[in-house]
Parts: C-alpha cells; sequence; structure tokens
C-alpha cells in the first residue's frame, strides 16, 4: 500500500503536470514506481478519427511513434471496450479474457518485445468523442493487476480527473491564445498589452519590430519607453487612465495620441484603451491595450466596408479616417475645410453607429478592421 508522503508526491506531481505539460513524464514516473510498472502512458484520443497523442515514462520515442503509426488501431483492450466512463478503472482480463490477449498480434508484435504483459486502465475524462486515459503496464515477473491495485488507484482517481479537467481547460485557452497572437502577428499594426508600470506583458510582431528600430518608441528590458520626452508624459497620462490609476472618477479610460518619430516620417497614431479585468484579488493587476499605427503602413478600413457594416455616409467616411490618423475633431475640421461644429456632429453620428463612446475606442474597431 502506498504511504501518505507517497499518495502527496504523486499528485503534487499531477497537479502541476496539469498546468505545465512537459512535466507529465515525471508524474507518470511516480505512478509507474508506486504500481511496480514497466511502463506508464498517458494518452488523448479523438473517437471519430483514431487519432492520439501520448505521453509516457517507461518507453522510448521509436516505441511511442511506432504504437501511434502501427499498433494503436489494433489495441485489443481498447477494441473490446464496450463502454468508456470517466471514473472507471479496469483491468485487462475484465475487458478481454487474458489468453486472448496473449495470442493477440498486438501483444505479440507490440507488448510483448517491450516486456509489457498486464494492463490497468483509468479512465480520466471522455467529453465530445475525446478521451483521456492512463494505462498502467506492468512487466511478466509482476504480479498481475489485482483488487488492491484497483483500491489504492480509487484514492487518486478524484485527482487524476481533475488534473485532466484543468489540463483540458489549460490547453483550450493556450490553443486560444496561440490563434490569437498568430492573428496580431499578421497586423502591421502594433498590438501591446502593457501594466500599469510599463511592462510589456505582450507584444506582436510589428510591435517588436517598431520597437527595434527605435523610431518613436523602444523596448529598454521588458519596459515599454516613448523616447519623445513630452509624449511620454501624455502616453503615460493615456496609460494611466486606461487602468484606472488617475485620481478622479471620471478620469479618460485612455485615448488617443500622435507620437513623433526620429526620423521625421509621418506620427505614429497611438491609441490606449483598458482591458477588462475581474478584480484583482489574485494579484493580476490591470494592463491597458495599445495600438501604435504606422500611417505609412496601416491600410484604411475600404470605404465600402465602412459603408456596409456601419451606415456611414461620404462625410463621416472622411472624417473617421482623419481620427484613424490621429487627428483630434478640430483637427479633421481644420483639415477637410469644414466646421468644428459640422465635425463634432459627425463623430457623434459615427459613435451611436458603432455602439461606441470614446474616440479611443472607435479607433481600435477601425483598427482591427483594417486588419482585416
Amino acid at each position: 500500500m502506498m504511504d501518505a508522503a507517497e499518495v502527496s508526491g504523486i499528485l503534487d506531481a499531477v497537479y502541476e503536470s496539469a498546468i505545465f505539460p512537459e512535466r507529465w513524464p515525471q508524474a507518470l514516473e511516480r505512478l509507474g514506481q508506486a504500481f511496480d510498472c514497466r511502463c506508464v502512458a498517458l494518452i488523448d484520443r479523438n473517437l471519430r478519427t483514431l487519432e492520439a497523442r501520448v505521453d509516457t515514462s517507461g518507453v522510448d520515442a521509436s516505441s511511442q511513434r511506432e504504437f501511434l503509426d502501427v499498433w494503436s488501431a489494433r489495441d485489443l483492450v481498447r477494441l473490446r471496450t464496450r463502454e468508456w466512463r470517466p471514473g472507471a478503472i479496469e483491468i485487462d482480463h475484465q475487458i478481454v479474457p487474458k489468453s486472448e490477449l496473449l495470442a493477440s498480434d498486438y501483444y505479440n508484435g507490440f507488448m510483448k518485445p517491450r516486456d509489457m504483459h498486464t494492463v490497468m486502465r483509468l479512465t480520466l475524462a471522455h467529453r465530445n468523442r475525446f478521451l483521456t486515459i492512463i494505462s498502467l503496464v506492468r512487466p511478466p515477473s509482476a504480479d498481475e493487476f489485482d483488487a488492491a491495485a484497483i483500491e489504492q488507484c480509487r484514492v487518486l482517481m478524484p485527482h487524476l480527473e481533475r488534473a485532466a479537467h484543468i489540463r483540458f481547460h489549460a490547453q483550450g485557452a493556450s490553443a486560444m491564445l496561440g490563434g490569437l497572437s498568430d492573428v496580431a502577428d499578421r497586423s502591421v499594426t502594433a498590438v501591446l498589452l502593457l501594466e500599469r508600470d510599463g511592462r510589456v506583458k505582450f507584444a506582436n510582431k510589428a510591435a517588436r519590430a517598431m520597437a527595434a528600430a527605435a523610431d518613436g518608441f523602444l523596448f529598454r528590458g521588458d519596459q515599454f519607453e516613448i523616447l519623445d520626452r513630452s509624449g511620454d508624459a501624455a502616453f503615460q497620462r493615456l496609460v494611466a487612465g486606461a487602468v484606472g490609476a488617475l485620481p478622479k472618477l471620471d478620469a479618460p479610460r485612455g485615448g488617443v495620441m500622435r507620437l513623433a518619430r526620429r526620423s521625421g516620417k509621418g506620427s505614429y497614431t497611438v491609441t490606449v484603451a483598458p482591458v477588462k479585468r475581474e478584480a484583482s484579488w489574485v494579484g493580476h493587476e490591470p494592463m491597458a491595450l495599445v495600438l501604435v499605427a504606422d500611417p505609412d503602413a496601416t491600410p484604411k478600413p475600404p470605404k465600402e466596408m465602412l459603408a456596409q457594416l456601419f451606415g456611414f455616409t461620404a462625410a463621416e467616411i472622411r472624417v473617421a479616417e482623419r481620427l484613424m490618423m490621429g487627428d483630434s475633431p478640430e483637427q479633421a475640421a481644420t483639415f477637410l475645410q469644414v466646421k468644428t461644429a459640422t465635425a463634432r456632429w459627425h463623430l457623434a453620428s459615427i459613435y451611436r453607429k458603432t455602439g461606441t463612446n470614446r474616440q479611443a475606442e472607435l479607433i481600435r474597431l477601425l483598427l482591427s478592421l483594417a486588419m482585416m
């Protein structure tokens, strides 16, 4: 029987692996040691396509590949399983007679050459045709798994199921963030997430390229730094407003500014907006979304798109384009040779049609269309 220290060590390793997938082989190794196993495998399988992914302890990489490429489809224990029940703990002879398993191609072609003899399978999850199991395999020199081994597994099973649940959601979040990061990297607009002290939590490919050029800003370590002193003061105020660090409750939550460039090229348009976060009781600080657009590189949303999506008039499209370039309503009015009141009237209509309330929010929306 496992003692309390052994159980605690296994659970620590399993929960760490749920968050850090690269540590699964070490967790599986601890399981194998506790149950006198030749090898232990964590298998994710798509029951529709039969594709599988495996983490193992006690099996070399070539055997893993051979299992996935050849023997996975001939696994007699899996083929004879009638029902997948999360929480089930089963020994091979409960699913298929031992004599039949020993006579099978799967046993003699894959298991026997690798000193594998008896299998205990733990079904951790079965959702939407996706299956997660752990197979513990003993060599011929060890005893067959028995009722006592099953009882020992029952102590661990609730934690293994919970770890599988955590792992499933962590992988989903990772895939989502990876996809969003890939989309952001395709954009010519710099996309950054900044903490209130200026630390960069995320920067897409365009942001890293602009920082490396050091034309308007750079990264000093993990800090975002504006090169123009007056521009830096304005930017810091926008970030402070976006993360709620300004004393007045009615202070602007971000905003838009132009950022001069040392090269003398057209100024960057910088948009700062808050990132919605839950209450920071777990220690997460509010962050600001920062978009930096190069007027020479950032495409404007097609006029037809703005008219189709929002019903913009031709005059509203012209105002929206100037705002995307960093103009204030007054500057847009001067450029378009209309009265300031007229430009503001168009801006109010644009806010209403797009469901936005602030210029920073509007510019963020329009830049996202430009990315498309």
